[in-house]
């Protein structure tokens, strides 16, 4: 009987260990993070407004083509998150996937992270699917 009761907590403490690790590492899709999103709506746009601190008017909307807001949408949807709780307040955009709702979110793109106006969490992009140079293309686009 005492095997027993030793063999079971050990068995207990590997898989709470396993469960904490696959909870810590888990990761994300767009879809997860962005709720009821439906990626095929017809008509959905992206809004992109860079932040600049230094000016009276903070932000600064992009004009962006359509082109490139279908690729924007495209990345995001590919592109897989982790849950951080860095709460960075350097933010270089502010922007809005309009799908059959928005979703704003500001967008730290030197560390890589987003954080969704809807919720206030705070997510890192592990696998971008060139999302930040897609971002960069877009800035540059808007300067032209």
């Amino acid at each position: 009987m005492k095997k027993f009761k030793i063999g079971l907590s050990l068995l207990l403490a590997v898989i709470v260990s396993v469960m904490l690790i696959t909870w810590k590492d888990q990761s994300y899709s767009a879809i997860d993070l962005l709720e009821n999103a439906n990626f095929h709506v017809e008509n959905s746009t992206v809004t992109l407004h860079r932040i600049d601190t230094d000016t009276e008017d903070i932000f600064s909307e992009m004009k962006i083509s359509k082109e490139t807001q279908q690729e924007l949408i495209q990345s995001f949807q590919q592109a897989t998150f982790k849950k951080t709780a860095i709460k960075t307040i350097d933010y270089d955009y502010r922007m809005t996937i309009s799908l059959s709702t928005s979703y704003p979110m500001f967008i730290d793109s030197k560390n890589k992270i987003l954080v969704l106006l809807n919720t206030n969490e705070s997510f890192e992009l592990i696998k971008d699917h060139a999302f930040f140079s897609l971002l960069e293309k877009a800035m540059e686009d808007s300067q032209n």
